[in-house]
């Protein structure tokens, strides 16, 4: 899609040029009929709908349909703040999974709106009990809707997202959520569950534009959870590893790239992986890699945990000015510039630095 200069500034100012381009290419290739569903809370609404409005007209200039989903008891509460604004258009509800949606608005410059109230229950004065019934009227409305008209589901909440990057909806979380809290976790991980490869998170009206279009976004995005595991190299497919450095580093590595390889850390679909040698100085981490489509799931944490686990000390290098530099240097102890190169370590003993450092110094470059 060829962009005119005002778009294009609008999101240069939001995030980098590489990032939107990925997922605009993604999201106008999508196979649905929208190309998210935005589920807001009554206070987002109340506080923020002309927010979201500006937003939502600046998708459909991107060609870029979403729809809002209302979902809960105050759904009709919520419909009143939208109502008079002609962005918006009421759409039916499909009935069963996968039934063909029957009205979608008058036009593509509308936003679909999909809602159906449900009459409070008895017990609904408890917070408690309120959440209760927002959580299991959402499940059962996006379950409906996720399959034909948009397979990425945005929660918006006027506090914007947990405290947190991401939730883990199979792993150990150490989050102290409120009862609205988690009974959000709780519709996202039977959604996730009920429907795999979904793209579930949470954020404010006035983030959405940049938790859509940035690798780190601007919320939280609730996962399952990778599966990491650590293969001798011998036995990994050899072509998919490279296809995954190359998406990676935009580079073709040298045949003799992986001859030094000791330890693996690898997405089991290929997805992300690391790679260690180990030499004098210390364990050194050659490759930190993580396909295109996976960036801003939180991959690269779950595998930079599991080396952590693993490893206490080891050392690596990146070349200078690389964007993910700034996060190198919060997880390293201590790092040292030397040329082209930003040469990081953790737990490294202070006598070991002028080996390593030589060493990241004199190393060939591993890509053509």
């Amino acid at each position: 899609m060829l962009l005119n200069k005002t778009i294009r500034l609008f999101l240069d100012s939001i995030g980098r040029r590489e990032e939107y381009e990925l997922y605009l290419n993604k999201f106008q290739s999508a196979d649905t009929i929208c190309f998210a569903l935005l589920v807001p809370d009554l206070e987002s609404l109340d506080q923020g709908a002309e927010a979201l409005a500006f937003d939502l007209h600046f998708l459909l200039r991107l060609g870029l349909r979403p729809a809002v989903v209302l979902c809960g008891p105050d759904a009709e509460a919520k419909w009143h703040l939208l109502a008079d604004n002609p962005l918006f258009a009421k759409a039916e509800l499909p009935n069963t999974c996968g039934e063909p949606v029957k009205s979608i608005g008058n036009s593509e410059d509308q936003v679909p709106v999909f809602f159906q109230v449900l009459e409070k229950s008895e017990s609904a004065g408890s917070l408690s009990a309120e959440a209760l019934a927002k959580k299991e009227d959402c499940i059962k409305t996006l379950e409906k809707m996720i399959p034909t008209i948009g397979k990425r589901v945005h929660f918006i909440r006027a506090a914007g997202g947990f405290d947190a990057d991401y939730y883990y909806t199979q792993k150990e979380n150490t989050l102290h959520l409120t009862d609205e809290e988690q009974a959000l976790a709780d519709t996202a991980s039977a959604l996730l569950a009920a429907r795999p490869g979904t793209h579930i998170s949470v954020t404010s009206p006035m983030n959405l534009l940049e938790e859509i279009f940035t690798v780190k976004g601007a919320g939280t995005l609730f996962r399952k959870g990778s599966t990491i595991v650590s293969p001798d190299f011998q036995t990994l497919e050899k072509s998919k590893m490279v296809t995954l450095l190359e998406e990676s580093f935009k580079k073709k590595p040298k045949s003799n790239a992986f001859d030094a390889v000791t330890h693996v850390y690898l997405e089991e679909n290929y997805r992300g992986a690391v790679l260690l040698e180990e030499h004098p100085e210390g364990l050194y981490l050659s490759k930190f890699a993580v396909g295109p489509e996976a960036r801003g799931e939180g991959l690269a944490q779950e595998l930079w945990a599991e080396v952590c686990k693993k490893h206490d000390a080891f050392f690596w290098r990146s070349r200078v000015g690389n964007s993910v530099n700034q996060w190198y240097d919060r997880q390293a102890d201590g790092y040292y510039t030397s040329g082209d190169w930003q040469i990081f370590w953790r737990c490294m003993s202070a006598a070991s630095l002028p080996g390593l450092i030589a060493f990241c110094e004199n190393r060939a470059p591993d890509f053509i």
